[in-house]
């Protein structure tokens, strides 16, 4: 008689066919982070400088864990950690003129922005220095003191006690994720504090970039508290894209009450935007997530090229801004509203005028050619009407 523990064909066959699929997910795993770590295979940002005439010189107030590497009077900063803890500064940038988003002469005025016109076409947004006689806020460095009190003027002069405090994505220059806070600060019109973190640049970091993320949740949580005791937590609204979701995330579920409360204090609004992030994570504590804003808005794209990638490199596991079935049980959660940006076709970058007009309107504003559906299974989906402006929509 045979024993029971004799192995039958069959199972044979299916333990090497459970090998098989494991080496298959393992391969495509490993063949999807090296897609992620080719810039060649990834489709370029859209060009949100073809035919742009009308430029702003924006100042950005900044935090950094980056090191200083500055010469000869210019604000730079490396791929390396700075080994003190955090710099700060101000340092100016141009940006296209915001389209899709009201802007008047006062609100310019009193950002102390100025308007510059380019006779070329530049065929892309990289750091291009503003004329220091444009720059009404001079580029500067400051220690911890002198930053504060240098806000907090900006924030008078600019006659709102609001603020926006952004965590820019993966991969990415000082110089690049500051153009991006500069061009968040003239579609919300209010200032705009970037924390910048160390992310080498370059998809071939991705991995190295999710470990220096991870790294800098608590230094960013002490900066975030340092931040709420002067500006006031419902004074702010932080904004997470792609992987600085990740950091806003981690650090918010770490967030205790200040001295004498029993509950941490209300921000205004938390904005996930292309959250590089697990989606399933994410749910499992998001109405904790969400209990730390007055509003929480989560903008995710079902054509997110970097987010499938990041998914598959991830064990095929949903990133909250690639939800998939996800969505659904997202959008039940009290306090968060899922809104599908598929239609505006900005792919990973940051959808500047969509977050800002929600932001400032509740809705998508003064826009004629998208509306915002609400769908039966919960979430929000922004819809083209009509054929769309040509909106600067991209950065590298």
């Amino acid at each position: 008689m045979k024993s029971v523990f004799h192995r039958s064909p069959v199972t044979k066959y299916n333990r090497a066919a459970g090998r098989s699929g494991a080496h298959f997910l393992l391969f495509a795993a490993l063949l999807s982070i090296q897609v992620l770590c080719s810039c060649s295979l990834m489709p370029p940002p859209p060009d949100d400088t073809k035919g742009v005439k009308d430029w702003l010189v924006v100042p950005v107030f900044y935090a950094t864990n980056r090191a200083f590497a500055g010469k000869n009077g210019s604000i730079e900063y490396s791929e390396d950690e700075n080994p003190s803890g955090l710099l700060f500064g101000v340092k100016n940038f141009l940006v296209p003129y915001p389209v899709r988003t009201p802007l008047d002469f006062a609100t310019e005025n009193r950002m102390q922005w100025e308007r510059y016109k380019l006779d070329t076409d530049l065929k892309k947004l990289k750091p291009v220095a503003p004329p220091s006689d444009l720059c009404r806020i001079k580029n500067s460095t400051f220690n911890r003191e002198q930053m504060v009190a240098a806000l907090d003027a900006y924030r008078k002069r600019a006659g709102s006690l609001e603020a926006i405090i952004f965590l820019h994505g993966c991969c990415a220059t000082f110089d690049t994720s500051a153009l991006r806070a500069a061009k968040l600060a003239t579609h919300m019109q209010v200032p705009v504090l970037l924390y910048d973190w160390v992310s080498p640049k370059g998809f071939k970091n991705y991995l190295k970039n999710e470990t220096l993320a991870e790294q800098t949740v608590d230094e960013f949580l002490s900066a975030l508290n340092a931040s709420e005791k002067v500006l006031g937590a419902q004074n702010m609204s932080l904004v997470g894209h792609s992987m600085g979701a990740y950091i806003l995330d981690h650090a918010l579920m770490r967030r205790k009450p200040t001295a004498g409360e029993k509950t941490p204090a209300l921000f205004n609004e938390l904005i996930m935007s292309n959250a590089d992030t697990d989606g399933k994570t994410f749910l499992n504590h998001a109405g904790a997530f969400a209990s730390n804003a007055k509003a929480t808005r989560v903008y995710f794209s079902r054509a997110d090229d970097r987010l499938k990638y990041s998914a598959l490199s991830h064990g095929n596991f949903h990133r909250l801004g690639l939800p998939g079935p996800l969505a659904e049980p997202l959008a039940r959660v009290p306090g968060i509203q899922m809104i599908d940006i598929t239609e505006a076709k900005t792919n990973h970058e940051l959808p500047f005028w969509l977050v800002s007009n929600m932001h400032r309107f509740g809705n998508l504003g003064p826009v004629k050619d998208f509306v915002l559906e609400k769908q039966k299974d919960g979430p929000f989906e922004v819809k083209r009407t009509s054929s769309p402006l040509a909106e600067p929509s991209g950065l590298e």
